[in-house]
């Protein structure tokens, strides 16, 4: 059964936020507390067995191991506080979020402290997924710059162009680029935020980004370093840490093993989707997977990428279940993996395999949907989603309905809008509207176009243009007879012809003023903007937005 969820859209005032459900519940509202209650009844009806465990069994001992690792990694640059009765550690709630590691926008960042928020709520621990298995495009971002009358991006690099490539392999490649980026960025924001926080903040980027030798770690740490001086308690946990956890690998193989009720299932709860949505064409929100053959043997497309450190380009996951007793990997052009792995061979074999293979430097990492599939069927007792996430973790629920039988832990969503503080630079910005302006003006072109009477001042007008307007009436109030239809509609657009030749002074005024408009719309999603990265902010408004009790 297609559960339908409505769509949630971001918050349009700058400082709104959608955060379901709300940190403190009022009437009418769920909670955080009822959300955990009722996600622990519907994971202990997920009885299915993975491997020798039962799901339950491999979540507690899923749950164990995160906790540690993602403590033991925070605490590498953080400091971390870890409760001495690890028993009801582990047994408390479990919150859980994730991003890229990249400068994302005000909006994705509430998320962190929602998860803190929610974790203080109900006594337990938040750990933030850095979703470093996701494509690093361009290392750069576009700065804006300008006035309400004309603006525009300056694309700043923030590293040199590198090989297209997942975050966890991306390395810094201009170490002089990476360090001025923050004085880059903020010289160019002067005239609109002058007190921007990049400029303090991104020396801590350019340190943890030579500590990790990572960008995308350098980013995520540094960020998370901020969020402990705003009071922040939340744990982070790369995906690359998370997948080569042994439980997880467990799960991975179990899921590997059963590569085409996956694989059917994927694309069932896609197309489920499509129906429900209404959704045209096959290739949204995201394509079906491939069935392929290739010398003889039929490859099914997982939802895994692959890659190796050779090349580290992101590449399509093709299985093949020919190989007695186990199954291939291959992403058909470079590599190819024989793993033991199979409905009836032992989890241990998993492990030992999909181990092997990372010490062989092939990765084998998780899309989206299985990444979320993992956090919210073995670790979290509650997911926090954006509104892309939610959007299309329907898939995910139908995924698992179809390969276990039974719903998932429902999600949470948040999101949130900020837009940049250009009313003291620009006074009015945030009430003008050039978008309905334009529209304004075009419908009066329009208007003099088909009514230029309407237009007309009756004192200026010379002798006989009333007549003109009284013979356009009458002609309009004529019955269109077939004898009369064509010359009805010649006389009524000779008539507005000559009538508009009277206007032509407004109707150059307004025409003037098109130009300008369309600059101002341009100028505004510009500057206007909800997706500027963070710490174009200042200090003071960030803290403000992301509901910080010292702000």
């Amino acid at each position: 059964m297609t559960v339908r969820r409505r769509i949630h859209e971001p918050p349009e005032a700058s400082g709104g936020r959608l955060v379901e459900p709300p940190i403190v519940p009022s009437p009418g509202t769920g909670s955080i507390e009822a959300l955990v209650d009722n996600n622990k009844l519907l994971r202990a009806a997920l009885d299915v067995r993975i491997g020798d465990m039962r799901l339950w069994e491999l979540v507690a001992a899923t749950r164990r191991e995160v906790l540690m690792v993602a403590a033991e990694y925070t605490g590498s640059y953080r400091n971390v506080f870890r409760p001495s009765d690890t028993a009801d550690w582990i047994a408390r709630p479990l919150i859980m979020g994730g991003h890229q590691p990249e400068l994302f926008h005000p909006g994705v960042w509430l998320k962190n402290s929602v998860l803190d928020a929610y974790a203080r709520r109900v006594g337990g621990t938040a750990v933030n997924l850095v979703v470093d298995s996701d494509r690093c495009g361009r290392a750069s971002v576009g700065v804006p710059v300008g006035t309400p009358e004309a603006a525009h991006y300056e694309h700043l690099e923030f590293d040199a162009p590198a090989a297209e490539q997942a975050w966890e392999e991306r390395g810094v490649m201009d170490r002089e680029c990476l360090a001025s980026f923050g004085t880059r960025a903020a010289d160019l924001l002067v005239p609109l935020v002058p007190d921007a926080i990049v400029r303090r903040w991104w020396p801590l980027v350019v340190d943890r980004a030579a500590a990790s030798h990572r960008l995308g770690l350098g980013i995520a740490q540094a960020r998370h370093m901020l969020e402990e001086r705003f009071g922040l308690e939340t744990l982070e946990l790369p995906v690359a840490e998370l997948v080569r956890l042994p439980t997880v690998m467990v799960f991975v193989g179990w899921l590997l093993a059963h590569a085409r009720p996956l694989h059917e299932a994927y694309n069932a709860a896609l197309a489920d989707h499509r129906r429900a949505r209404r959704v045209r064409g096959r290739g949204r929100p995201m394509p079906d997977l491939a069935v392929l053959h290739d010398g003889g043997e039929e490859w099914l497309e997982l939802p895994w990428w692959l890659w190796s450190k050779d090349d580290p380009r992101r590449r399509r996951v093709f299985a093949s279940s020919t190989l007695p007793g186990g199954m291939t990997l291959s992403d058909l052009e470079t590599v190819r993996v024989e793993l033991p792995i199979a409905s009836d061979t032992s989890p241990s074999k998993w492990i030992d395999a999909l181990s092997r293979m990372e010490e062989h430097g092939v990765r084998l990492r998780p899309r989206a949907l299985i990444t979320t599939l993992i956090a919210r069927l073995l670790v979290a007792d509650v997911f926090v989603h954006g509104i892309g996430g939610a959007a299309y973790d329907s898939i995910t629920d139908a995924i698992v309905r179809r390969l276990i039988g039974s719903d998932p832990p429902r999600h949470a969503v948040v999101s949130g809008t900020l837009r940049l503080p250009l009313e003291r630079v620009f006074p009015g910005i945030e009430s003008a509207d050039p978008v309905a302006e334009r529209a304004a003006v075009t419908r009066t072109l329009r208007d003099i176009a088909y009514h230029p009477e309407r237009h007309l001042e009756a004192s200026s007008l010379p002798d006989g243009i009333q007549e003109l307007v009284a013979s356009k009436w009458r002609w309009i109030e004529t019955v269109p007879t077939p004898a009369l239809a064509r010359r009805r509609c010649r006389e009524i657009r000779a008539a507005n012809q000559t009538l508009a030749g009277h206007a032509r002074s407004k109707t150059a005024e307004l025409e003037a003023r098109i130009a300008p408009l369309e600059a101002a719309e341009r100028a505004r999603k510009v500057l206007w903007s909800r997706t500027h990265p963070w710490c174009f902010f200042p200090e003071k408004m960030l803290r403000e937005f992301l509901l910080l009790e010292n702000a």
